[in-house]
């Protein structure tokens, strides 16, 4: 069995591999072979893990990590694979695989391949929510948006900071937060989006620039803008437009304020606008198109609409 694990989501991927380890060893020991691909010259080593079996062992786990960093592992993958011992699981590790290469094709064709996608803003504060009850702790939804503000939408970086501030009170404060919790560059998205939405097109542009500088993942950048917009849709179109009526539609209290002001410098026609343009950059990024870009365009055109 051949097993891909790969996405932008550092804290679910990391999750399911340690899962899928501590499965295994549970099940059949320790028998467990771990490579680093961005370590290797050659891809000798794991192919003899793959194809080797032991009698006092004869079930593995090989683990590659950034497989595809190693050019010879890429080039003889279909060698690799084809001589796994029919005892043995590889586990192939890598966030990005170019998706248009024959290799990435062939790897689809034959392999279960996992993706870990960056998760929707409002699905993270669900997600906050649950992580903070499982550690004993109580947040309000305000104080999550809050956290969510400063820490930005790492999911692994936010377990550390929720981890820490649980141990330090049961009751998670908005001071709390500001006291122990560090703004963060990606903190300054939910600037940006302030600013793309609220007219100030110089400042929103610059900052996502900044972002784009620091390495934030496009894909992020686009989930957040979609997903700003589903909750200025909802402003904009609500029959009474009223914290209460966006609540009620499933918002948090500290969001449905946010999202009121912004909505009231858009209109109906200017929102047609940025949804379909944003639907454009969403149906080609499905075929690898160069998400940065196509951002950066839609960036300037909102900002300056």
């Amino acid at each position: 069995m051949v097993v891909i694990l790969t996405g932008s989501n550092s804290y679910l991927l990391q999750d399911s591999l340690r899962k899928m380890i501590a499965e295994f060893s549970l099940k059949f020991g320790n028998s467990i072979e771990r490579f680093d691909g961005s370590e290797l010259t050659n891809a000798d080593g794991v192919l003899d893990a793959v194809r080797s079996v032991s009698f006092l062992e004869p079930n593995k786990m090989v683990v590659v990590r950034d497989f595809s960093k190693c050019r010879d592992i890429m080039d003889r993958i279909e060698s690799i694979i084809e001589q796994i011992a029919d005892s043995t699981e590889l586990l192939l590790v890598d966030p990005k695989l170019d998706k248009r290469t024959t290799t990435y094709k062939y790897l689809k064709k034959t392999c279960d391949i996992r993706s870990f996608d960056t998760i929707q803003p409002y699905e993270l504060e669900q997600w906050l929510a649950t992580e903070a009850k499982n550690r004993g702790a109580k947040i309000s939804s305000s104080d999550i948006r809050f956290l969510i503000e400063r820490a930005g939408t790492d999911q692994m970086l936010l377990t550390q900071e929720l981890t820490k501030l649980a141990l330090y009170s049961t009751e998670i404060t908005r001071n709390n937060i500001e006291e122990m919790v560090e703004l963060t560059p990606q903190g300054k998205v939910f600037d940006m989006l302030d600013a793309l939405f609220s007219g100030n097109g110089k400042k929103a542009y610059e900052l996502y620039l900044d972002q784009c500088a620091q390495g934030e993942e496009p894909q992020k950048l686009l989930a957040m803008v979609t997903w700003q917009l589903q909750q200025i849709t909802l402003a904009v179109f609500a029959p009474i437009k009223n914290v209460d009526t966006l609540v009620n539609a499933g918002m948090s209290p500290y969001s449905a304020q946010k999202v009121l002001k912004l909505a009231t410098n858009i209109t109906k026609s200017d929102l047609k606008f940025y949804i379909n343009e944003l639907a454009e950059i969403d149906l080609h990024s499905k075929t690898d198109a160069d998400i940065e870009s196509a951002l950066s365009v839609y960036f300037s055109e909102v900002s300056y609409a």
